[in-house]
Parts: C-alpha cells; structure tokens; sequence
C-alpha cells in the first residue's frame, strides 16, 4: 500500500495542479486581505476596480512562481528549501506590485494602484497559505502512510554525536514507521537525561525496561550500536550480551563509507564477525612503507586473490610508478583492474596499472613479464591453498605453491628485484597435509635463495594463519548455509582457528616487507586462537537466529588433510621481537641452496610423470616434521619409522 500511495501521489499531484493549488491560495488570500483591510464592510469595497487588482495580483504572482519554480518540489517532501523558494516568490510579487502602484500609465494607473496595507497583508496570508497548504499535505500523507506500514522499534546504543545523527536518519526515514524507544549509554553523566526529546538509559535499565518486561515481550525491538571510539573487545562483550537474549544487533559504517558525507538508514547493517575479533587495531608504520613504496615498480602474482587484491588495495596508497598485477584468472583480474583504475583516477598522482593473464609456473611467459615491466620489489601471493582439494591433486599442490614459486623468485633475483615477499600460511608449521607441506618447501627455496652467492635480492617469508573473508574460508561458507537456512556444517566440536581480517593481513605483509633485510621469515601475532563452534554459533545468532532451533549446527568430521589446532611456529622454531608488535621472526635454519636446488631440479624434470604417492613422498623426504593426519598419505608416515 506504502508503494501504491508513492506511485499515485506522483502521477496524480503533477507539477500543475500543485500550481492550480497555489494560484487558488493566492486567489483565497488576496480576498482574505481586501476583507481585513476594510473590516469585512463591503461597503467601501469598488467591484470593478478590485476585479482588476485581484487579476494584477494572482497575475503577478503566477509569474513569480513560473520563475522560482515553487510547483516543481514534491508536495509530501516539502522542506526548508521549498520554504525559501516560496518566499523568494511571495517577496518578489510583492516588491512588483509596489512599483507597479508607481508606474506613469496615465488612465491606466488606478488599476495597478493596490493598497500598500492590502499589499502587506496579503504578503503574510500568502505565504503563511501556501506553506501551511503544503504541510498539511505532507501531513496527511505520512499519516496514511503510517497506516500502511509496520511499525519498527528501535533502541541506539551511544548517545554521543554518533548516536544523535543515526536518530536523525532514522527519522528521515519514509519507508518504514519507525519509534526510537530511548539511547543506551554507559556514560553516567548523561544517564537519565533527554537528549533531543529521547531519554538515556543505562544498559541494564534498558534490559530490563523493553527486554524483560511483559509489555514489550512480543514486540521485535533491533538495537543499534553508534559508538564511533569502541576498543573490539567492549564491542564483543557488548553484541554477546544482547545476541545471548535472541535481541538483533546492527552497526554503523565508517563515516569514509557515508555517501556524500551522511548516513543513509540502508547503510545500517548487521553486525559482521569481522569486527568482533578480540584484538585491538594494528597500527602500521605507514612513513616506513611509503619510503619502501612510492615511486617504485611493484609486481604482485595472484593479484585477483582475496589476498594480492587487497594487497595491490594497500599498494596502491603509497603511490608506486607502476602497478603490475598477473593472475590467471581472467574475469577476477578484470574486476581488480577495474577498481584499482578507478582508484588510481583519484588519486593525485599518476600510477601506471598493467594487467597480466598469466600462470607463475610458465618461466618463459614470466621471464617476458620481468623483462618488459623490470619490477623493483615483487610480493608473490599466488598459491594453491584448499587444503582437501590439495590433498587429492598434490601435483598441482607442488606444481603451483613449490614451482610457482621458484620460477617467481629465481626471476626476481636474475632481474635484480630489491625484495621479494613471499605469502606463506601457518599450515607450513609441522604440516599434515600436502598443501602446508608445499608452501614449506617453497619457504625453504625461498629462504636458502636469499644465501646464494650469485643473489643480490633480499627474500622474505610472511606467515600468517586464516584470514577472515577470504576465498573459501568459513565465513562465506557459514554465510551462505545461514541464508539457505542451514545447516552450518562444523568439522570438529573442537577445531580452533587462528584468524585476521584481510585488510590486517595484508597491512602486516606490507610492515614485513619493509623492515626484512632479507632471509627472515617473519609470523604474525594473531592473537587468541578462536573455536569454529563458537564462531558458527555467532554468526547465527548475528543473523538473527537461534542455533539448534532455527538453524541446526552440524559436525562433518575432519577433513582430509585437516588438524584441530594450527600453529605459527614448529617445534624446533622460536622467535626474535621487531620493532612491531604484531610482527615477529622465527628463527628457521636456512637450507644449502645448492643442494636444494639440485633436487627441485631433478624432480621438476620428473613431476608430470610421477605419481600422487610420489610426490608426496618427495614432500616428506624434505620436511620431516610432515605428518599426515586424516589422510590417504598415513600409510607412508608408518613406512618411515619402520
């Protein structure tokens, strides 16, 4: 009915008949004014001579709106800037009129010779006409309006600036009748004050007012939090609290995502597990990494992943000379292409942005790559990482994360390349899975590479665990179970993951990148490792659901490959402090380059041929803390120790 009343009230009250209805209100009030100036005695009243200065008026003033265009605003939006164009008008008129009282037209001049008196009373039942005509209107229409449409209850979490201009846009909000039933803030100063009409409460008295009162019990209430300065952990406590009584949270975006600087209602959004991570933000060094960045010619394989795309993001605001992304995948590189030339029409300085389709394994395909784009620093983000998938294909495992690689880093240090960073996972700590196994091996390569003597370029290694988000990961997976109703399938009630967001990921490989000499392998503090059941079960909860009774939670059982915890470091590593807090280096022994080498040679010559069995056993004969767990490949671990 909302839409019927939107779509009619624009057809039927057309820019003319608002026109046909202010000449009526002027018409009505010119009358109106002749009256008062006379007292309502007719006697002194000249027909013929008011017929003509009744025409002159309305006259007049139909041209005073042709001219600001007082008819052109929609009647049910009328607002202060409508106001000041029917003033502009109404002054206008009158200003005419009271010259044309003074015009040399002989005979003529009585007809135009109103009353200054009438010509001032008129002025203010006009104007008072014409916007009361309006707003009532407008009135009616929202009442009709209101009629039609559910009502909404909602509560405001933060009762500072934040909170104020989240009221005002709910308030403006014309789709949906909404009630703010008070702010909540755990500010003692404002508790039980009003601020704009709307009381303060604290936390527990808004429980116990609107949640655990019979009143309100049947009533769907959303709480919305609108705190701009809030540390994660406060944020969590605060949204557990809430989801624990089945209540819907929702949040505020940045204020760098409000379009055109203000906040629209459908910005307002569910809460996301990504900002409920327990861990203060990172702060970067951003000094540092534009002196590393700016002006250089950066190159980043796997561009179109979830992580090389935000890296590329990132890269892109410390204003580099030249930009080349290489990904194999067509349509996602086109997209990051795409964005990252918008961005850089932004930026005030001009960055070349130059897209590769290609596969990192192609030597002779990448060796024209380095050749025609002579990158100074390259970060080496792509990379085979499901670990199921891996485990059924290890060819393409070692083919991608061990070849991949070296051809990368063999090329970065033939073209003399400043850095190399190279992307690693903590699934290549005491591996049990031919995935983590790969990307070790392609640590080792990496790490003695930066030894040979022939090697100017200093190699990095980053490794850090699940990142939140990305591609294949168990948020969007949970994401998409949610919306099709569940089940939310969990491996095992006891899985615990180490995760970062994207965007904190990448800005630690960016630090990283910065301060390695060359030969580190650098891990991240990842902060307290998170349980997948507990994750899942937030995530329903933040959906507006109840786990268990309107979406089920299943155990799958572990996959192949897979182990219940991860680690940032083996059992043989310990860790040296940097300057970052969030950074830090493990000490690894490097391998002889010359020996490895060799042996990656031989069996890269061999690999297409080889068998699954044997490559895996490759993997194991050079990482001897890989273990198989929950795999076909544990009948070869039992081989060894015999």
């Amino acid at each position: 009915m909302s839409k019927f009343l939107h779509h009619y009230t624009d057809k039927i009250v057309s820019h003319w008949l608002v026109l046909v209805m202010d000449i009526t209100v002027a018409t009505i009030s010119f009358l109106l004014a002749v009256l008062i100036r006379f007292n309502f005695d007719l006697t002194y009243l000249e027909p013929n001579l008011f017929k003509f200065h009744l025409l002159i008026a309305v006259a007049v003033k139909s041209w005073a709106f042709f001219i600001f265009q007082t008819f052109r605003g929609i009647v049910r939006h009328t607002s202060l800037e409508d106001t000041k164009s029917i003033f502009k008008a109404i002054f206008s008129s009158a200003v005419v009129l009271l010259f044309a009282r003074y015009l040399p037209l002989d005979n003529y001049s009585i007809y135009f010779n109103i009353p200054v008196s009438i010509l001032i009373i008129d002025f203010f039942i006009v104007l008072v006409g014409l916007i009361s005509v309006r707003l009532l209107i407008k009135g009616l229409f929202e009442g009709l309006q209101k009629t039609f449409k559910s009502s909404h209850k909602v509560i405001i979490y933060g009762a500072g600036n934040l909170g104020i201009i989240t009221k005002n846009s709910l308030l403006r909000d014309r789709k949906r009748d909404l009630q703010i039933l008070c702010f909540i803030d755990d500010n003692h100063r404002k508790i039980g004050k009003s601020i704009e009409g709307i009381k303060v409460l604290s936390r527990q008295e808004a429980l116990q007012k609107y949640f655990n009162n019979p009143e309100f019990k049947e009533e769907e209430i959303e709480v919305i939090l609108a705190i701009q300065f809030i540390r994660s952990k406060q944020k969590s406590d605060i949204v557990d609290e809430f989801l624990e009584l089945g209540i819907t949270m929702k949040d505020i975006p940045p204020v760098k995502h409000w379009i055109n600087g203000q906040l629209n209602v459908n910005q307002i959004q569910n809460i996301k597990i990504e900002d409920l991570l327990d861990r203060e933000p990172i702060k970067l060094n951003n000094r540092l990494i534009k002196e590393s960045l700016e002006g250089k010619r950066i190159l980043v394989t796997g561009a179109a992943g979830s992580i090389g795309s935000e890296i590329v993001r990132q890269i892109l605001f410390f204003h580099p000379s030249e930009l080349t992304l290489v990904d194999q995948g067509e349509s996602a590189l086109y997209d990051i292409e795409t964005e990252l030339s918008r961005l850089s029409k932004k930026s005030d300085k001009s960055i070349r942005i130059n897209v590769e389709v290609k596969n990192v394994v192609n030597a002779i395909q990448m060796h024209k790559v380095f050749e025609k784009y002579k990158p100074e620093i390259v970060f080496h983000a792509a990379a085979y990482k499901h670990v199921p998938m891996m485990e059924r294909d290890p060819f393409e495992a070692v083919n991608i994360n061990v070849f991949g690689t070296r051809v990368i880093a063999d090329l970065s240090s033939k073209f003399k390349v400043e850095k190399f960073v190279f992307i690693s996972t903590d699934k290549a700590v005491n591996p049990t899975n031919v995935m983590g196994a790969s990307k070790r091996l392609a640590e080792m390569y990496v790490q003695s590479l930066n030894t040979h003597h022939g090697n100017n370029t200093r190699f990095i290694v980053t490794r850090f665990g699940n990142v939140l988000g990305s591609n294949g990961s168990v948020i969007p997976l949970f994401k998409k179970q949610i919306e099709s109703g569940g089940p939310v399938t969990v491996t095992h009630p006891d899985i615990i993951r180490y995760f970062m967001t994207i965007p904190e990921a990448c800005q630690l490989v960016l630090e990283a990148g910065t301060m390695g000499k060359g030969g580190e392998i650098f891990v991240f503090d990842m902060g307290d490792p998170v349980k997948i059941y507990d994750l899942a079960k937030r995530m329903i909860k933040l959906s507006g659901f109840e786990p268990f009774t309107q979406i089920m939670i299943e155990f799958s059982g572990l996959r192949s490959g897979e182990k219940l915890y991860e680690e940032l470091l083996g059992s043989d590593e310990d860790t040296i402090p940097t300057h970052h807090p969030k950074i830090l280096i493990a000490k690894v022994k490097s391998e002889d380059f010359d020996s490895l080498n060799i042996e990656l040679s031989k069996f890269g010559k061999q690999i297409e041929t080889r068998s699954s069995v044997d490559i895996v056993k490759f993997l194991k004969h050079h990482i001897p803390n890989y273990i198989s767990n929950n795999s076909i490949y544990e009948s070869l671990d039992e081989d060894l120790m015999v």
